[in-house]
């Protein structure tokens, strides 16, 4: 199927919304701490509603699912997921990471995907079976096939460290050659575009990683949870070159 017209939607949604977050990011008139801690702020929220407006405008049969406004059930087998405001507290402390992130899923599997850095300047998108871009360019996964020579990005090990997937987390990126830590969505530009080998994140939503399992797929990469399931809803997740892959879910097996 081709999802051009919808792509070139969600790209409108998360120009607009880039634009909003630079237009208002040094003028937060309030910061919220939700239940789990991570602060809200009304960019955030009015984010959402644009674009959750724009996207079911467009395509009023869609379902959406957002991080800030939770749940719509449509009448299609498709699905909009969206974070407005990936990363806002870097947005609050003024480092260029944050991004706009919307996903289409369709049965249960993403098939768009879009992420967008307003501060950066870079745009990221894909589509099934149409490859993946970074500002108009295609963009491929790194070729490197040994975790010992590997760049690679995580997160939740420290946050899950006395927890058996945090410590297999940790002992995963003590192998690697060298660890970037987490840098928020741009953590997974970088991995599509060959600059980073793997990222593993214990913490995600399905917000925060369908359009990275869509972008890394049709970049050559490979997507799943930490057991090797392919959903973006299992509360982990693990995007790589594709080669490595099998590899870094080993440190995750019963062993």
């Amino acid at each position: 199927m081709n999802y051009e017209p919808e792509l070139k939607t969600a790209l409108v949604s998360a120009a607009k919304a880039g634009a909003a977050q630079l237009e208002f990011q040094n003028d937060l008139k309030s910061i919220v701490l939700k239940d789990d801690r991570s602060p809200v702020t009304e960019v955030d929220r009015q984010c959402e509603k644009m674009i959750r407006d724009e996207l079911l405008e467009a395509y009023p049969q869609d379902g959406f699912l957002g991080e800030e406004s939770g749940s719509h059930t449509g009448t299609s087998s498709r699905r909009w997921i969206v974070d407005p405001l990936d990363g806002t507290r870097p947005f609050i402390r003024g480092i260029p990471t944050f991004s706009v992130l919307i996903a289409l899923e369709e049965d249960g599997i993403p098939v768009l995907g879009v992420i967008h850095l307003p501060a950066l300047s870079l745009t990221c998108w894909a589509s099934r079976n149409r490859g993946a871009f970074l500002n108009g360019k295609r963009i491929h996964v790194s070729t490197v096939d040994n975790l010992e020579k590997a760049m690679g990005s995580a997160l939740g090990f420290v946050e899950k460290s006395d927890t058996r997937e945090g410590k297999k987390l940790f002992s995963l990126m003590g192998k690697c050659d060298y660890n970037y830590g987490f840098m928020d969505a741009f953590s997974y530009v970088c991995a599509a575009a060959g600059k980073l080998d793997f990222c593993v994140n214990l913490l995600d939503k399905a917000w925060d990683c369908a359009a990275a399992a869509c972008i890394v797929t049709e970049a050559g990469g490979k997507f799943s949870d930490i057991k090797g399931v392919q959903s973006v809803h299992n509360g982990s997740f693990v995007l790589s070159n594709g080669i490595l892959h099998n590899r870094i879910l080993e440190f995750f097996g019963d062993n």
